[in-house]
């Protein structure tokens, strides 16, 4: 008696299924949302919908045959420095644009944090959280899965577009400010990509803090919701030559002296 053979779903396959199911579960999450009375001054339930597509391909796997797949949700960092390493790297993004908003003389939008209609401390808490139901399913799931395949770069960049086309809302402000928002996307899963490519653990805990920073700042520092082409492409910008840092350091951290030549380790 033959046992039966599980079907077997190729990776991009397995890719597209998550991206569809995320896709779809934040249009039906940020349904709900009004309905419940949650603020999403404080949290975005559409946040959850990454973890729900890592949830689907968890159960598909049960049931189908699929390649090697990476979900690492170790909460614990071996490298605890890199904590300090992703709060500086979100730091120098709303540093250089500050510093091009003062050199053309434009002023930030900056709002006070207690003029926020919620307790500052509970939407950090709110945004830390929806951050890292995100991440679960960008930066634990997605990029280590695509990087076994393509390798660091080339993986953050895909996952980048990804990640910035589903954030659907932005192309309602014009082809150009959502363009500019998916260079910013692109950017900061670039930078993702070389804070995590040597992290053993905390992979979670790394990508939520540093998620969570960049949308405290976009909200107590800059206008870019309201459709400004200057204060996205300023952050786009800003984001782009940091990451651009960021991978040429990270090479030069792994180059060392081989033969009286330089050799790249991988």
């Amino acid at each position: 008696m033959q046992s039966l053979q599980k079907p077997k779903l190729d990776l991009w396959l397995v890719i597209l299924i998550y991206y569809m199911v995320t896709s779809i579960g934040a249009l039906l999450l940020g349904s709900i949302q009004p309905a419940l009375g949650l603020p999403t001054a404080v949290l975005q339930l559409t946040q959850f919908a990454p973890a729900l597509g890592v949830l689907t391909i968890l159960l598909l796997r049960s049931r189908m045959s699929m390649p090697a797949l990476t979900l690492d949700l170790r909460l614990r960092p071996q490298q605890p420095w890199l904590l300090i390493v992703a709060i500086a790297l979100g730091a120098s993004i709303f540093l250089a644009a500050w510093l091009w908003y003062s050199m053309t003389g434009r002023p930030a939008a900056y709002t006070s944090p207690s003029s926020l209609p919620y307790p500052f401390w509970l939407i950090a808490m709110a945004q830390f959280i929806g951050a890292a139901g995100e991440e679960v399913g960008w930066r634990c799931f997605l990029q280590p899965t695509l990087q076994r395949r393509l390798g660091v770069l080339p993986s953050s960049i895909l996952v980048g577009i990804l990640w910035g086309v589903w954030h659907i809302g932005v192309f309602a402000e014009g082809l150009a400010y959502a363009l500019l928002f998916v260079l910013l996307a692109v950017a900061l899963s670039v930078i993702l990509g070389e804070l995590l490519r040597e992290a053993r653990g905390g992979r979670l805990l790394l990508s939520a803090l540093f998620h969570a920073l960049i949308n405290l700042g976009l909200l107590v520092w800059f206008n870019e919701e309201d459709g400004s082409l200057l204060a996205i492409g300023s952050l786009a910008i800003s984001g782009a030559i940091v990451a651009m840092i960021a991978v040429l350091l990270g090479k030069v951290s792994r180059t060392g002296p081989h033969d009286g030549h330089m050799s790249l380790r991988r």
